[in-house]
């Protein structure tokens, strides 16, 4: 049952129709008598075909601009890594070429081999930096050779390690060898020197020494001479000391005997003798070839002549030539 409350239309609840001032709203039409709705307008189909093209586009052109965005971007990320990858490479090898140059080795043969490698590095460096980045395939290659001359490189250097634990190996031997060679010689030196001294101590030892050299004139009956005139040689005798070191065999006695006036007494000027002391030969006025046996001997040497002059003779006894005595005999 329909509400007879509702307010007719033109009406306001609660409100006096006198003091409504605005435009009344159009009469409603009861119900039931409601006029027919106005049928939409139909769009061409032309119209409906562009919008269509239109969104498709749209769509079609932002799909692109992100596509060329994206694909820039990721392009330009791709480009920085492959700088930094062939920057890295290059610094590989500059640090390579230093680790190379830093090898030091004295064999001719692999020192070669280094400079040929040092220069294979440089050759390396200038063709990556002429080759563009983005050439990958040339940069795996470049890649390869960095590390086919790095592992050489580690070759090169247990090499040189084994060179040079060989080389102090031979260097510890080579001063073991002199530091004993020189002990030897040292130990040939003191023998030479000991041997040198028991030689001398031998020799000294074994030295024939003399005493008791006297000199007298003896007249043609063998008589003792007091004046020039009666004297027809004069003696002169000298003892050998027994010595059981000594030489054994024959030994030369010589004497020379100078005459007051300092002429030296002799029989012919080629009488001669070597001394022990060097030097020229010695004459000698008269001399004596004895058999020594180790045992005490007294040897006499005579010296002829039929004319001596007074005054005083110097005489002086030779054994083997070397100076073992003097005496001096005076004649009136």
């Amino acid at each position: 049952m329909e509400n007879n409350n509702n307010p007719l239309p033109g009406q306001f609840s609660g409100s006096n129709p006198k003091n409504n001032t605005g435009p009344l709203p159009p009469p409603v039409p009861p119900k039931g008598k409601l006029p027919p709705p106005t049928p939409p307008q139909k769009k061409s189909g032309k119209s409906q075909v562009l919008l269509v093209i239109t969104i498709i586009l749209a769509v079609a052109l932002a799909a692109s601009v992100g596509y060329i965005y994206t694909i820039t971007k990721q392009s330009k990320e791709e480009l920085a890594i492959a700088n930094e990858e062939k920057q890295e490479v290059i610094s590989n090898l500059e640090q390579l070429k230093t680790d190379y140059g830093e090898l030091r080795v004295s064999n001719d043969t692999i020192s070669a081999q280094l400079n040929s490698e040092r220069k294979k590095i440089d050759v390396l460096m200038e063709r990556i930096k002429k080759t563009e980045a983005t050439n990958r395939a040339k940069m795996r290659q470049y890649e390869k050779e960095m590390l086919n001359l790095k592992s050489l490189l580690t070759g090169y250097v247990h090499q040189i390690d084994s060179l040079n634990v060989l080389t102090r190996a031979l260097r510890d031997e080579n001063t073991k060898v002199k530091s004993e060679i020189s002990q030897s010689k040292r130990q040939v030196e003191e023998l030479s020197q000991e041997r040198t001294a028991l030689k001398s101590m031998v020799e000294k030892g074994g030295e024939l020494k003399t005493r008791d050299v006297t000199a007298i004139a003896l007249t043609s009956r063998d008589k003792v001479a007091a004046r020039a005139r009666q004297t027809e040689q004069l003696k002169v005798c000298l003892t050998l000391v027994e010595n059981s070191l000594a030489k054994r065999g024959s030994r030369s006695v010589y004497v020379r005997i100078k005459s007051p006036d300092g002429s030296l007494l002799t029989q012919s000027v080629t009488n001669l003798f070597d001394p022990v002391a060097g030097g020229s030969q010695l004459i000698y006025s008269a001399m004596r070839e004895v058999d020594y046996n180790g045992e005490e001997l007294e040897v006499c040497v005579y010296y002829k002549d039929s004319d001596f002059m007074p005054g005083a003779f110097d005489i002086e006894v030779f054994l083997d030539g070397a100076f073992v005595g003097s005496a001096q005999l005076v004649l009136k």
